[in-house]
């Protein structure tokens, strides 16, 4: 009875002080994050630089790349315009976001699909890290091309390969939009 009543109490002074039950957000999975892109490619950064020095930078830890296009993997035709064709040794310019947390157990790569570093929340990555980072190695990304565009890109490491390959292939099982492998 008397945890009845505290409940009953609780609810009362939640709802005198405005809180409402929250609404649930629902977290985006990897393959949303893959499959919303309508290019999926390898390439290397072969120009990097933080967008904090952009004055309508909005990331703290953005960066502006250029990346060489290795080999595409997939891609697909959105409604409101073509999607532009991508060959390897093709340049594109795009945008990456890596995070920040704290805790190493994290690894090198985030749940967005994003690098990711090592560090106080909401901390600056020195300027020389973020870009080694995104130039060292060849990625899989995943971006939303549009002409004359700087595209959003999430990253994976080459690792992923076989991930990236049957989750296209499910999502196209299923009917869903996701890129045609090439």
């Amino acid at each position: 009875m008397r945890r009845s009543r505290f409940l009953l109490a609780l609810t009362a002074l939640a709802v005198m002080s405005g809180i409402g039950a929250a609404r649930a957000l629902t977290p985006i999975s990897p393959e949303q994050l893959l499959c919303d892109a309508n290019t999926i490619f390898v390439g290397r950064a072969i120009e990097a630089s933080p967008a904090r020095r952009r004055p309508d930078a909005q990331d703290a830890n953005g960066v502006d790349l250029t990346i060489m296009v290795r080999r595409v993997i997939g891609r697909k035709e959105l409604s409101g315009g073509p999607t532009p064709v991508l060959a390897p040794g093709d340049r594109i310019k795009a945008y990456a976001l890596a995070s920040v947390s704290p805790y190493p157990a994290v690894g090198r790569f985030d749940e967005k699909a994003g690098l990711a570093f090592v560090g106080p929340y909401d901390s600056l990555v020195p300027e020389t890290d973020l870009v080694q980072a995104y130039k060292a190695e060849d990625f899989i990304y995943a971006a939303h091309l549009a002409p004359g565009v700087r595209s959003f890109v999430r990253t994976w490491p080459l690792d992923q390969e076989d991930w990236v390959r049957k989750t296209t292939a499910s999502y196209a099982r299923m009917g869903t939009p996701c890129s045609s492998l090439l």
